[in-house]
């Protein structure tokens, strides 16, 4: 009896290949999202906090020259949130184009491991085939030898 062989072995191992390299990428566009996200709440918070800081400068009476820099310095930050906020989004797409990247990879290897089992199920039912017709061939071969000594038994006196 040979081996299993299955003669897409190597497209198989092409697929499993692909779809770890697809589960990495997925991986990294997670984590570089996930650091966007980070960041963006960060100058949130700070672009917040900077307005509270400009609410209270100008309840107090501040100097109209320190209200300018306050006013100035929450636009920039509010620019950075627009800035952080279009990253994120950029992130968060990257994402979804490597999840649908891994779902491809993931169908085009479950079809080649449906296509090895059912090769190997043919391989096997061919060799339960080709047992068989040795049993078969043994067992007549058996048979023609005790109906050949049972007629030699039979014509001696």
């Amino acid at each position: 009896m040979s081996a299993f062989r299955f003669p897409l072995e190597k497209v198989l191992e092409l697929r499993k290949h692909e779809e770890q390299a697809a589960a990495l990428r997925l991986a990294e566009a997670q984590r570089e999202a996930e650091r966007a996200r980070r960041a963006l709440n960060a100058l949130e918070v700070l672009r917040r906090q900077g307005h509270d800081r400009l609410v209270q400068a100008h309840g107090a009476g501040s100097l109209a020259g320190h209200l300018q820099n306050l006013r100035y310095l929450v636009d920039q930050l509010g620019q950075l949130v627009a800035d952080a906020n279009a990253v994120t989004r950029a992130a968060d797409e990257r994402v979804s184009a490597m999840l649908a990247e891994l779902s491809v990879a993931l169908q085009e290897r479950r079809i080649m491991d449906r296509l090895r089992e059912r090769s190997l199920d043919e391989w096997r039912a061919e060799q339960a085939r080709a047992e068989q017709k040795l049993m078969d061939d043994v067992a007549g071969e058996r048979h023609e030898r005790n109906a050949a000594h049972q007629a030699r038994e039979e014509s001696e006196p």
